[in-house]
């Protein structure tokens, strides 16, 4: 009885050791992204909350520790703007920056006339001075239309990579909110789009584009077609643009920022891996 029973001691030892090591092997296998001082700033999409990108953000602080949560700015309907968290701008640890709007249903226009508003408190009470920004559906269109404004303003930071992911680029889908209006001169809408763009973004400034495509004959992600988001590689003719299209069910609108090839993905091209040194 007494070598049975030490015989299942030892499977159970064995067997616990076994599941320490895996875990270890699992929590082990993110690899590591270079540092920096230059925060990454998030704006949700249409109808967005505070929840809707932190799930990215928390991910690349706790469970990757790539990068750190550092401010969630919230701006109220009237415009008026709070902070929540820490924020230290001479720490290279890659901090994060969620700016969250109450109106989450205003206007693009309107939505970036607070990313403005915020962009500018961030340089006079962080001393923010250059970022890098990262949209999800239309709070890409808040960062687009802000920049086709501001990208070359010494008044306000200045930008250097730009995450689209899942955003729309064909203009007239930003008219009336969320709603897709068709315009008769759809065509001149987008050159000038285009121009404007290509005049106000640094040749230096890099764009990453994600967008997704469920394959069920819909050619979007559920939301939005594949085609308007890859407009932006015709927008941006001045800059590096790097573009990934995925594709299956998974790939739709509201998951795009929930999934882990686009956390890699996003990882590599705002910070870059570091070298194995095995």
């Amino acid at each position: 009885m007494w070598k049975k029973s030490l015989w299942m001691g030892l499977l159970s030892a064995i067997f616990v050791a076994a599941s320490v090591l895996l875990l270890l092997q699992l929590n082990g296998t993110h690899r590591e992204v270079n540092q920096s001082v230059t925060p990454t700033i998030f704006i949700h999409g249409y109808r967005g909350t505070d929840r809707s990108l932190h799930g990215m953000i928390r991910r690349f602080d706790q469970k990757y520790d790539w990068a750190t949560d550092a401010l969630t700015v919230k701006v109220s309907p009237t415009g008026d703007i709070s902070v929540k968290g820490t924020y230290n701008g001479k720490r290279a640890d890659n901090p994060l920056i969620n700016i969250v709007f109450a109106d989450n249903r205003a206007t693009v226009t309107q939505q970036s006339l607070w990313t403005k508003k915020v962009m500018r408190y961030l340089k006079d009470h962080y001393d923010v001075t250059k970022f890098n920004a990262a949209g999800h559906s239309m709070g890409g269109g808040a960062w687009v239309s802000y920049l086709a404004s501001y990208a070359n303003n010494p008044d306000y930071p200045e930008v250097e990579k730009i995450v689209f992911l899942a955003v729309p680029f064909y203009p007239e889908e930003y008219v009336n909110g969320d709603q897709e209006v068709d315009l008769d001169n759809a065509s001149a809408i987008h050159t000038k789009f285009a121009k404007q763009m290509e005049q106000k973004l640094k040749s230096t400034t890099r764009i990453m584009i994600i967008g997704g495509n469920l394959e069920d004959g819909s050619n979007s992600d559920g939301e939005v077609k594949i085609d308007s988001v890859m407009y932006g590689k015709e927008l941006f003719t001045n800059q590096y643009v790097e573009a990934h299209t995925l594709t299956g069910p998974t790939a739709k609108h509201s998951n795009m920022h929930e999934l882990p090839v686009v956390d890699e993905y996003v990882a590599k091209f705002l910070w870059g891996f570091k070298e194995s040194t095995k």
